[in-house]
């Protein structure tokens, strides 16, 4: 028997360059428990073909999905979703039922878990839902569903009768997770993606109750961790087999039981790995902490979720916001990032409430860019307290927010807007705050995170140390100036000039705006000298295509350097020559990474970079050196530098050539930044800054 499982769609900001690509984990895991009784099994995942190419965010994407999954002949399918890209899945189910009307289709993750019965009564493509964990029932299914027998016995399955829809009783859950099979990583093609880390199961369960979160409602309230032995065998064949180093330990809160962390710590210390983990911030101590680092743990994952005591209470989080930045801290200072986030849009949230949020997150840009800030916007979740409540009052404006799918086909709103109860995540709860106000804040927030702790801590400087008071003086201007959405980059740069006119800032968001678009292109060539990957044009130099020159511009790099050294409270005053002075940077983000470096040229060589965004040949380029007035040997010189910074690329003929040319400028530290380099066209400095 074939059986095919079908990962989810998952996109940040409804964005095709933010797809989330990672291996599936509770797929990989019902692969190995379908081999292992001799089926074939195998995983599709749509997202790599959207990454390839191959595929596109377009009005046709769920038919081309369904066609890809019937050229694989299936016995069966299974799908899993959540309720952020619920629509993707029900209409890749409709296309394959529409194809093929006897090909059983089955249902599983925690949105179909919670709203089986609603599922199977309006959709007909579903034949059946898998509730829960399903590696203890998916071999029955399989047997009754391909040998005609009765799914009646199966605990946890839902499935439709000649009476309607049947929910067998129970919630399968695993108590020992030590006793599932090894999860079979080789049905996802992990040589030939380039993944930075990998995702490893650390555990499932979640005690607490928070009112907004549907974990503990699928995976139960008891907290499971696989043993230090179990976690560490399955880091250590993705090490030998596939190389990795970092990776990453799913679970909601790692560190409710110390005990075990501590007992995962000392197995895995010394071995060579890196880890992150999530966890709770009154679920950890600066010993537990210092353990963790010490055993190769580099970033840890904090649900703040609000700055005002009052939601807390509220939201049933009871965090006490006292520990947060002395938290944050104490990671930083042990050498390990943290992810600090927050939510707003909760039903009873009142405006002081969400300015101790915006509050909260200003004083968390201080704790320097090893900290990073995440604002999401609440959304209807099935199966938790707030949706028992309010439920039945929720709306719909068809706003897209954080991880929700756009609408790609011409009924995608009306189906979501016709079935509320289905498609909660679409949808919001009636709020004592204007609804505008919380898609002003959560979308320019978007923009704003992509500037830096270091510039987001300047700019709550001046507006009275309060990043509540820059979002308030937002809101009014786009509300005196009639501006609606979107609220991007158009919107912040628009705003930042009418308040700053001239200003540095200006120019320090012209830098990470182009960084960020720099980033999210293509490159069309390798940029790195000399790597094994390089396609060279014969005789053509060309700047690669994540690469621009930015005329005119403040010294943006040395005043991030400036401010970024600052103790808090100092004045955030700069000098004049940083303030006044402006000159051209040719900033570029390097293949594979959001890393903004940038080269300081002097205007022979801003002239010359530029004139290379198209294939020039060597003739050519020292033709335009003699119709400038450049020196020619000045000329090849710049180039040959901006060819060893990976921003040119040039031939193989140039490359063996390189290593004659004598060195023209040079990458430098900051005390040789504060003088010009020997030959003063290009200055070399590398930005820490993420685009």
């Amino acid at each position: 028997m074939r059986l095919v499982l079908v990962d989810n769609l998952l996109l940040e900001n409804g964005r095709a360059e933010n797809l989330y690509v990672q291996p599936h984990l509770g797929l990989i895991s019902l692969v190995a428990v379908a081999k292992g009784a001799g089926h074939g099994a195998s995983i599709y995942d749509p997202k790599l073909e959207l990454e390839r190419g191959q595929l596109r965010l377009g009005p046709s994407l769920y038919r081309e999905i369904a066609d890809r999954l019937l050229e694989q002949d299936p016995d069966v399918v299974g799908m899993t979703s959540l309720g952020c890209n619920f629509i993707c899945t029900l209409k890749i189910a409709g296309y394959l039922k529409d194809r093929r009307p006897k090909l059983p289709i089955l249902l599983g993750g925690p949105h179909a878990t919670i709203l089986d019965r609603e599922i199977l009564t309006e959709f007909s493509q579903f034949d059946a839902v898998v509730r829960n964990e399903a590696e203890l029932t998916l071999l029955p299914v399989l047997d009754a569903i391909t040998g005609g027998g009765d799914l009646g016995g199966i605990p946890g399955v839902s499935y439709r009768t000649g009476s309607g829809v049947t929910a067998n009783p129970g919630e399968p859950l695993i108590a020992d997770l030590d006793s599932l099979p090894f999860p079979a990583f080789d049905s996802y093609p992990l040589e030939s993606v380039r993944l930075p880390y990998l995702r490893v199961e650390a555990g499932r369960g979640c005690p607490f109750k928070c009112s907004f979160c549907s974990t503990a409602t699928f995976f139960g309230r008891r907290y499971r961790l696989k043993s230090p032995q179990r976690i560490g065998a399955e880091m250590d064949y993705l090490h030998e087999r596939y190389g990795f180093t970092h990776f990453q330990l799913t679970h909601d809160l790692f560190t409710v039981d110390r005990r075990k962390v501590l007992a995962f710590c000392q197995y895995i210390h010394g071995r060579g790995y890196t880890w992150g983990c999530s966890a709770r911030m009154d679920c950890v101590d600066d010993d537990l902490l210092a353990q963790m680092a010490a055993s190769g743990c580099r970033d840890v994952y904090y649900g703040v979720e609000t700055g005002s005591p009052r939601m807390q209470k509220i939201a049933d989080k009871h965090l006490n916001l006292e520990i947060v930045e002395p938290r944050l801290a104490a990671t930083s200072r042990l050498g390990m990032v943290s992810t600090a986030s927050f939510i707003t849009g909760f039903p009873e949230e009142e405006q002081a409430d969400q300015d101790q949020t915006l509050d909260l997150m200003g004083r968390c840009f201080a704790q320097g860019e090893e900290t990073t800030v995440q604002l999401h916007l609440l959304t209807p979740e099935p199966g938790t307290g707030l949706t028992q409540r309010l439920g039945s009052s929720v709306a719909y404006d068809g706003h897209i927010s954080d991880f929700n799918f756009p609408t790609l086909e011409s009924d995608d709103a009306s189906v979501m807007q016709s079935h509320p109860g289905i498609f909660m995540n679409h949808h919001f709860y009636p709020t004592v705050l204007p609804r505008r106000r919380h898609v002003f804040v959560t979308s320019v927030w978007v923009t704003l995170q992509g500037l830096g702790n270091t510039l987001l801590a300047h700019l709550t400087e001046l507006s009275d140390g309060r990043f509540s008071q820059l979002v308030h003086d937002m809101d009014r201007w786009a509300v005196e100036t009639g501006w609606s959405e979107p609220y991007g980059d158009a919107f912040v740069g628009a705003y930042i000039e009418q308040r700053w006119p001239g200003h540095y800032l200006a120019s320090a968001f012209r830098f990470f705006q182009t960084g960020r678009a720099l980033s999210e292109k293509t490159p069309r060539m390798p940029v790195a000298l000399g790597a094994a990957t390089v396609q060279p044009v014969r005789h053509r130099l060309v700047m690669q295509p994540r690469a621009e020159v930015l005329r005119e511009i403040h010294n943006v790099p040395a005043i991030l350097e400036r401010l970024g050294k600052r103790e808090r409270g100092q004045d955030p005053k700069l000098p004049p020559s940083l303030t006044c002075r402006r000159l051209d940077l040719l900033i570029f983000v390097p293949e594979g990474s959001k890393e903004i470096r940038s080269l300081e040229l002097q205007p022979g060589s801003s002239e010359l970079a530029r004139f290379l965004s198209r294939p020039r040949s060597m003739a050519q380029v020292r033709a335009f050196a003699r119709s400038t007035g450049i020196a020619e040997e000045d000329a090849v010189a710049c180039v040959r530098e901006l060819q060893r910074a990976g921003v040119v690329v040039g031939t193989e003929a140039t490359h063996e050539a390189l290593a004659k040319e004598r060195p023209f400028a040079r990458n430098r530290s900051p005390e040789a930044r504060e003088t010009p380099p020997a030959h003063g066209s290009v200055r070399g400095s590398v930005m820490i800054q993420r685009a």
